[in-house]
């Protein structure tokens, strides 16, 4: 399958690819598609077939051209839907708006076969030659995707919050940075209570289904604090933090319906869990992810992971929530895309969105 832009589209793009900070020559140009494409297994056959010589605006229309034409690095992700994802952080407001639109335009991350009833069988028309099929959705993931979720997992925190009354109430947060944690807003509202807050590392259980050492730490007085009530999310400092592998890359990726989104949290207040199954998007803007992936109170606050496991929303809420888009009311689970969180802290935190690893 190929991606046909119309010309005004075609053009827009080029212009946006070829001002990119990291396109001013050749050696520039091979790093931005190679991390664009990095863990695509077709990374090599492309950038061996690019002609990343000449003119900016030459080769802009060559990479443009060639991606759109290239077809399905993956299923249901476009080749070039993976550049646009990677490129998009890195473009201005309007650019950044025109290329979420292309998304909403042309089907750049729809499935080849989206229906996902087990009668839809991929192989040789003969039931009397088939012995091993896909049954509707292609389930088969590459077996890094588990040690990348195990990786994720170090970063995702516990955390007991104070409230009124001596009561404590349970959350889940994660590291964005060496000593940044973000959580929701309804779970940590101002800089007094994330300084009550206990953040507890390593609260799971090993191979062995034992109980891990926990790490407890705390907030660092007068450090880094952001909030907005309305995305629901917070920021916060630690101080005296245990290890913990790497923090979480925040995706300004605008996923679409029948992406899976997994979800590393703390359910109920207790031991750190995953939520990978029935784990559809069923609706998403560039606000709002609706998903069916599980959660229960205490979760609030946890990553939402696409298949690369890097944080496309955090987890707010669940019920029986109001689609935007249709004002009709579904039993779903629900978070704030990393596109406004990142959007925000760009504008309203600058201090902290430059700490952030890219």
């Amino acid at each position: 399958m190929t991606v046909q832009l119309d010309q005004p589209d075609f053009q827009r793009l080029t212009r946006i690819v070829q001002n990119l900070p990291d396109f001013a020559n050749v050696r520039d140009r091979r790093r931005l598609v190679a991390g664009a494409l990095e863990g695509v297994p077709q990374a090599d056959v492309i950038l061996a077939r690019l002609d990343l010589d000449g003119t900016a605006m030459g080769v802009s229309v060559e990479v443009v051209r060639f991606l759109s034409q290239f077809g399905q690095v993956a299923y249901g992700k476009e080749a070039l839907s993976v550049f646009l994802n990677y490129i998009q952080p890195f473009t201005g407001d309007e650019d950044s708006d025109f290329i979420l639109e292309l998304f909403q335009k042309y089907p750049l991350d729809v499935p080849a076969t989206p229906d996902r009833l087990i009668d839809r069988w991929r192989g040789t028309s003969s039931v009397a030659d088939v012995q091993e099929k896909i049954i509707g959705e292609d389930t088969l993931r590459h077996i890094y995707i588990l040690n990348l979720a195990l990786e994720a997992a170090k970063a995702v925190v516990h955390l007991r919050v104070p409230r009124e009354g001596g009561r404590q109430g349970a959350g889940t947060g994660f590291m964005i940075a060496p000593d940044l944690l973000m959580t929701n807003n309804h779970v940590i509202a101002s800089r007094e209570q994330a300084e009550q807050t206990e953040y507890t590392f390593n609260y799971e259980l090993d191979i062995n289904g034992k109980e891990c050492d926990i790490q407890t730490t705390q907030a660092l007085p007068g450090g880094a604090f952001h909030t907005n009530a309305e995305l629901d999310y917070t920021v916060v400092s630690l101080k005296d933090l245990p290890p913990f592998g790497s923090p979480l890359i925040l995706k300004s990726k605008q996923v679409r319906r029948d992406d899976r989104v997994a979800i590393i949290q703390h359910p109920g207040g207790h031991l750190k869990k995953i939520s990978m199954q029935n784990n559809f998007v069923a609706y998403a803007d560039v606000n709002v992810v609706q998903y069916t992936t599980n959660t229960l109170p205490g979760s609030s606050g946890s990553p939402v992971f696409d298949d690369e496991f890097k944080v496309v929303a955090i987890h707010h809420s669940g019920g029986d929530l109001t689609e935007p888009s249709t004002g009709r009311r579904y039993l779903r689970n629900a978070g704030t895309s990393m596109i406004a969180v990142l959007k925000d802290l760009q504008t309203n935190a600058p201090e902290i969105y430059a700490l952030l690893p890219r």
